[in-house]
């Protein structure tokens, strides 16, 4: 999802009043995670923590689970591991935006990469991308992916 700052507004103003308008629908880009990080009140904080325990889409609970961690909030760290643990959409679409985010890959191999991190084109560069995502003050998210995909690596950077 990418959009200009008007469209943006409006959608944080949505947010904050408990309509996740496209976040429902569309996957959202790292930028507009921020955008919407950066203008949310308390209420659209609450919204977005309500949406990664209950939305009725994976994309609803992980573009919630996106700008939630990029909120950066300490008290919402455990809200997010435990999303990222024990949602299995979730997680995926999350392990692939990682991917795509580090390596610039099309979707598609985003998406088998983040099922099986060894058949990555370039294993040992996507493992030192990934260790700077562990090794981030900020953002949850991309911590806990980075660990995750780092681990599914191990077998291939011996080689």
């Amino acid at each position: 999802m990418k959009a200009d700052r008007p469209t943006l507004t409006e959608l944080a103003r949505s947010i904050d009043s408990g309509d996740p308008g496209v976040l429902a629908t569309a996957p959202s880009s790292r930028a507009v995670d921020f955008f919407l990080a950066s203008k949310l009140g308390e209420s659209g904080a609450n919204h977005l923590r309500e949406w990664v325990r209950t939305g009725k889409t994976s994309t609803l609970r992980a573009n919630a689970l996106a700008v939630l961690s990029k909120m950066s909030m300490r008290e919402d760290i455990e809200l997010i591991v435990d999303c990222l643990e024990t949602d299995e959409k979730v997680r995926f679409l999350s392990l692939a935006s990682e991917v795509s985010k580090l390596l610039q890959h099309d979707w598609e191999m985003s998406k088998a990469v983040a099922k099986d991190p060894t058949i990555a084109p370039n294993p040992r560069k996507l493992a030192k991308a990934l260790t700077k995502e562990t090794l981030l003050d900020s953002d949850a998210e991309s911590r806990w992916c980075g660990a995750y995909l780092l681990r599914g690596l191990v077998p291939v950077l011996g080689r």
